[in-house]
């Protein structure tokens, strides 16, 4: 069933798929050619941008105002997002503070002051979400029965998030 979200009630959409898939392939396009690598995200904020950590020499770091676009996808529960912005590195020493844990010292051993770390916002400007949380087992006999009656399978619940 397609149902889109405005406003606060997307980002809370937003927020509520993000966090709970956390990775995502984090895609460019440059030079004609479209690259993605997973990223882990830290964290959507209330006004739904999405932050990462990064390298400080990583193709992801020198998107400095560039078109991004994430890409979530947790099969196991059928869930999947779609998230457009534009890119940036911000020099926030509280943010790192706030966003910096166990899992980040893993990439980043001299912790939040270690002088290759960088931070990285991307400004959410279009998303969209299709998100069937019913077992496989539900969707695999609403998959049978469209095919045996000529209908087109329940699908989930998919649409828009108008995040402005």
């Amino acid at each position: 069933m397609e149902k889109d979200f405005e406003d606060q009630e997307a980002i809370k959409k937003l927020k509520s798929l993000a966090e709970d898939i956390r990775f995502c392939m984090y895609t460019t396009y440059k030079n004609n050619r479209i690259d993605s690598r997973p990223m882990t995200t830290q964290e959507i904020d209330n006004e739904g941008n999405v932050w990462f950590f990064a390298s400080r020499n990583s193709e992801p770091a020198s998107n400095n105002g560039e078109s991004v676009t994430l890409i979530y996808s947790e099969p196991k529960n059928n869930t999947y997002l779609s998230i457009s912005g534009n890119a940036g590195q911000v020099h926030d020493e509280a943010k790192k503070e706030e966003l910096f844990n166990v899992m980040s010292k893993a990439w980043f051993p001299e912790g939040k002051d270690d002088p290759d770390l960088v931070l990285i916002r991307v400004v959410t400007e279009e998303a969209a979400y299709w998100d069937a949380t019913s077992s496989k087992m539900v969707v695999f006999f609403s998959m049978l029965k469209a095919a045996l009656t000529g209908t087109t399978p329940e699908g989930g619940d998919h649409g828009k998030l108008n995040l402005t």
